[in-house]
Protein backbone atom coordinates (compact mmCIF):
# COMPACT_ATOMS: atom_id res chain seq x y z
CA UNK A 1 0.00 0.00 0.00
CA UNK A 2 1.57 3.53 -0.29
CA UNK A 3 2.20 5.83 1.94
CA UNK A 4 -1.07 8.38 2.92
CA UNK A 5 1.96 10.81 1.79
CA UNK A 6 2.74 9.78 -1.43
CA UNK A 7 0.38 11.17 -4.37
CA UNK A 8 -0.81 7.72 -6.30
CA UNK A 9 -1.62 10.02 -10.01
CA UNK A 10 -3.65 8.65 -12.90
CA UNK A 11 -2.01 9.81 -15.99
CA UNK A 12 -4.70 10.30 -19.07
CA UNK A 13 -3.23 11.88 -22.40
CA UNK A 14 -3.88 10.30 -25.61
CA UNK A 15 -0.14 11.04 -26.93
CA UNK A 16 2.27 8.55 -25.61
CA UNK A 17 5.52 11.34 -25.77
CA UNK A 18 3.41 13.36 -23.35
CA UNK A 19 2.08 10.30 -21.07
CA UNK A 20 5.64 9.49 -20.86
CA UNK A 21 6.70 12.89 -20.39
CA UNK A 22 4.55 13.33 -17.77
CA UNK A 23 5.90 9.94 -15.57
CA UNK A 24 9.69 11.16 -16.11
CA UNK A 25 8.62 14.81 -14.79
CA UNK A 26 6.84 13.35 -11.64
CA UNK A 27 9.42 10.66 -11.43
CA UNK A 28 11.56 13.70 -9.68
CA UNK A 29 9.66 14.93 -7.13
CA UNK A 30 9.20 12.39 -4.35
CA UNK A 31 5.77 13.44 -3.58
CA UNK A 32 4.15 11.40 -6.88
CA UNK A 33 3.90 8.05 -7.70
CA UNK A 34 2.33 7.10 -10.95
CA UNK A 35 -0.01 3.82 -10.37
CA UNK A 36 -1.22 4.12 -14.26
CA UNK A 37 -1.26 5.83 -17.39
CA UNK A 38 -4.18 5.49 -20.24
CA UNK A 39 -4.78 6.91 -23.44
CA UNK A 40 -8.60 7.78 -23.80
CA UNK A 41 -11.19 9.09 -21.33
CA UNK A 42 -13.18 5.72 -21.08
CA UNK A 43 -10.22 3.74 -20.06
CA UNK A 44 -9.60 7.06 -17.79
CA UNK A 45 -12.70 6.04 -15.73
CA UNK A 46 -12.17 2.60 -15.67
CA UNK A 47 -8.74 3.26 -13.92
CA UNK A 48 -9.71 5.30 -11.69
CA UNK A 49 -12.33 3.56 -10.54
CA UNK A 50 -10.32 0.35 -10.08
CA UNK A 51 -7.28 2.23 -8.38
CA UNK A 52 -8.53 4.96 -6.74
CA UNK A 53 -5.46 7.27 -7.08
CA UNK A 54 -5.40 10.65 -4.93
CA UNK A 55 -4.99 12.68 -8.25
CA UNK A 56 -5.53 12.12 -11.90
CA UNK A 57 -4.09 14.57 -14.82
CA UNK A 58 -6.56 14.22 -17.55
CA UNK A 59 -6.13 15.97 -21.03
CA UNK A 60 -9.05 17.29 -22.69
CA UNK A 61 -9.01 16.16 -26.39
CA UNK A 62 -9.28 11.92 -25.97
CA UNK A 63 -11.47 9.42 -27.86
CA UNK A 64 -13.81 7.38 -26.72
CA UNK A 65 -14.88 10.11 -24.20
CA UNK A 66 -13.06 13.81 -23.94
CA UNK A 67 -11.75 14.95 -20.58
CA UNK A 68 -14.17 16.65 -19.13
CA UNK A 69 -17.14 13.91 -19.21
CA UNK A 70 -14.93 11.92 -17.97
CA UNK A 71 -13.91 13.89 -15.20
CA UNK A 72 -17.05 14.35 -14.19
CA UNK A 73 -17.79 10.31 -14.29
CA UNK A 74 -14.81 10.33 -11.75
CA UNK A 75 -15.64 13.07 -9.34
CA UNK A 76 -19.39 11.49 -9.57
CA UNK A 77 -17.95 8.10 -8.53
CA UNK A 78 -15.58 9.99 -6.15
CA UNK A 79 -15.53 13.31 -5.01
CA UNK A 80 -12.08 12.36 -3.16
CA UNK A 81 -10.57 12.17 -6.30
CA UNK A 82 -8.42 15.26 -7.35
CA UNK A 83 -8.79 15.63 -11.18
CA UNK A 84 -6.84 18.31 -12.80
CA UNK A 85 -7.11 18.99 -16.32
CA UNK A 86 -3.58 19.63 -18.23
CA UNK A 87 -4.66 21.00 -21.55
CA UNK A 88 -3.04 22.83 -24.32
CA UNK A 89 -5.84 24.95 -24.37
CA UNK A 90 -5.20 28.60 -22.84
CA UNK A 91 -9.13 29.05 -23.40
CA UNK A 92 -11.75 30.42 -20.23
CA UNK A 93 -14.51 28.47 -21.61
CA UNK A 94 -12.74 25.17 -21.11
CA UNK A 95 -11.50 26.70 -17.81
CA UNK A 96 -15.70 27.63 -16.65
CA UNK A 97 -16.78 23.95 -18.39
CA UNK A 98 -13.66 22.01 -16.33
CA UNK A 99 -14.81 23.94 -13.08
CA UNK A 100 -18.53 23.24 -13.72
CA UNK A 101 -17.78 19.35 -13.89
CA UNK A 102 -16.22 19.28 -11.11
CA UNK A 103 -12.37 19.11 -11.28
CA UNK A 104 -9.90 20.48 -8.75
CA UNK A 105 -7.75 22.64 -11.71
CA UNK A 106 -6.89 23.70 -14.84
CA UNK A 107 -3.12 23.92 -15.90
CA UNK A 108 -1.43 24.16 -18.98
CA UNK A 109 0.94 21.87 -20.93
CA UNK A 110 3.42 24.81 -21.10
CA UNK A 111 3.88 25.18 -17.31
CA UNK A 112 7.45 24.63 -16.33
CA UNK A 113 7.78 21.64 -14.25
CA UNK A 114 8.33 23.33 -10.15
CA UNK A 115 5.21 25.57 -11.59
CA UNK A 116 3.36 22.16 -12.38
CA UNK A 117 4.40 20.22 -8.85
CA UNK A 118 3.38 23.08 -6.92
CA UNK A 119 0.33 23.49 -8.75
CA UNK A 120 -0.63 19.61 -8.17
CA UNK A 121 0.12 19.88 -4.74
CA UNK A 122 -1.85 22.34 -3.90
CA UNK A 123 -4.89 21.03 -5.75
CA UNK A 124 -4.61 17.72 -3.45
CA UNK A 125 -4.46 20.05 -0.43
CA UNK A 126 -6.45 22.72 -0.83
CA UNK A 127 -10.44 23.44 -1.41
CA UNK A 128 -9.62 26.28 -3.96
CA UNK A 129 -10.12 25.59 -7.54
CA UNK A 130 -6.12 25.82 -9.39
CA UNK A 131 -5.79 27.75 -12.73
CA UNK A 132 -2.08 29.49 -12.02
CA UNK A 133 -2.07 31.15 -16.14
CA UNK A 134 -5.49 33.10 -15.16
CA UNK A 135 -5.39 36.45 -12.41
CA UNK A 136 -7.48 35.39 -9.49
CA UNK A 137 -9.84 38.09 -10.13
CA UNK A 138 -10.49 37.07 -13.79
CA UNK A 139 -10.74 33.34 -12.40
CA UNK A 140 -13.83 34.36 -9.80
CA UNK A 141 -15.43 36.52 -12.35
CA UNK A 142 -15.13 33.19 -14.89
CA UNK A 143 -16.27 30.38 -12.13
CA UNK A 144 -18.99 32.94 -10.34
CA UNK A 145 -20.70 35.33 -12.54
CA UNK A 146 -23.03 37.41 -11.97
CA UNK A 147 -26.87 36.55 -11.74
CA UNK A 148 -29.22 37.65 -14.00
CA UNK A 149 -33.05 37.14 -14.36
CA UNK A 150 -32.67 35.38 -17.42
CA UNK A 151 -31.12 31.69 -17.80
CA UNK A 152 -27.33 31.94 -18.46
CA UNK A 153 -25.98 29.12 -21.15
CA UNK A 154 -24.31 27.29 -17.95
CA UNK A 155 -27.47 26.83 -16.39
CA UNK A 156 -29.12 25.76 -19.59
CA UNK A 157 -25.57 23.17 -19.96
CA UNK A 158 -26.38 21.90 -16.55
CA UNK A 159 -29.31 20.22 -16.89
CA UNK A 160 -27.86 17.85 -19.43
CA UNK A 161 -27.42 14.53 -18.17
CA UNK A 162 -23.47 12.61 -18.94
CA UNK A 163 -25.40 10.21 -21.81
CA UNK A 164 -26.48 13.62 -23.47
CA UNK A 165 -23.21 15.51 -23.19
CA UNK A 166 -21.53 11.92 -24.72
CA UNK A 167 -24.28 12.27 -27.68
CA UNK A 168 -23.24 16.31 -28.10
CA UNK A 169 -20.15 14.96 -28.16
CA UNK A 170 -20.56 12.75 -31.02
CA UNK A 171 -23.02 14.43 -32.52
CA UNK A 172 -20.13 17.60 -32.97
CA UNK A 173 -18.29 14.49 -34.37
CA UNK A 174 -20.52 14.33 -37.29
CA UNK A 175 -21.72 11.10 -36.33
CA UNK A 176 -25.04 9.67 -37.33
CA UNK A 177 -27.76 8.31 -35.11
CA UNK A 178 -27.05 4.99 -36.19
CA UNK A 179 -23.34 5.71 -35.83
CA UNK A 180 -23.87 7.48 -32.06
CA UNK A 181 -26.37 4.24 -31.56
CA UNK A 182 -23.94 1.32 -32.49
CA UNK A 183 -21.13 3.03 -30.58
CA UNK A 184 -22.96 4.01 -27.51
CA UNK A 185 -24.94 0.52 -27.32
CA UNK A 186 -28.36 1.94 -27.57
CA UNK A 187 -31.47 2.08 -29.97
CA UNK A 188 -31.48 4.36 -32.49
CA UNK A 189 -34.99 5.32 -31.24
CA UNK A 190 -33.08 6.07 -27.73
CA UNK A 191 -30.71 8.45 -29.29
CA UNK A 192 -33.01 9.76 -31.33
CA UNK A 193 -35.31 10.86 -27.88
CA UNK A 194 -31.80 12.22 -26.31
CA UNK A 195 -31.18 14.15 -29.43
CA UNK A 196 -34.89 15.93 -28.61
CA UNK A 197 -34.20 16.23 -25.05
CA UNK A 198 -30.99 18.04 -26.03
CA UNK A 199 -32.41 20.50 -28.23
CA UNK A 200 -35.43 21.40 -25.48
CA UNK A 201 -33.09 21.84 -22.49
CA UNK A 202 -30.53 24.24 -24.96
CA UNK A 203 -33.70 26.00 -26.38
CA UNK A 204 -31.89 25.09 -29.79
CA UNK A 205 -34.06 23.98 -32.59
CA UNK A 206 -31.40 21.54 -34.78
CA UNK A 207 -28.26 19.69 -34.96
CA UNK A 208 -26.70 22.91 -36.62
CA UNK A 209 -27.72 25.48 -33.93
CA UNK A 210 -26.53 22.12 -31.46
CA UNK A 211 -23.31 21.99 -32.29
CA UNK A 212 -22.58 25.46 -32.78
CA UNK A 213 -23.65 25.96 -29.02
CA UNK A 214 -21.51 23.06 -27.80
CA UNK A 215 -18.59 24.93 -29.77
CA UNK A 216 -18.99 28.45 -28.78
CA UNK A 217 -19.67 27.19 -24.89
CA UNK A 218 -16.78 24.36 -24.58
CA UNK A 219 -19.12 21.45 -24.20
CA UNK A 220 -16.86 19.58 -26.44
CA UNK A 221 -13.56 19.38 -27.65
CA UNK A 222 -12.95 18.71 -31.46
Amino acid sequence: MASPHIITTLIADDHTLVRRGFVQILSLYPEFSVAAEVGNGRDAVEQAKALRPRLVMMDLNMPELNGIEATRLIKKFDPSITVVVVSAYQDDGFVQQVYYCGANGYLLKTADPDLLRSSLMKAVDSDSFVCPHLAPEHLRVLIHPAQSEERTPQQLINQLTTREREIIQLIAEAKSHQQIADQLNISVRTVDTHHNNILHKLDVHDSVALVTFAIKHRLVVL
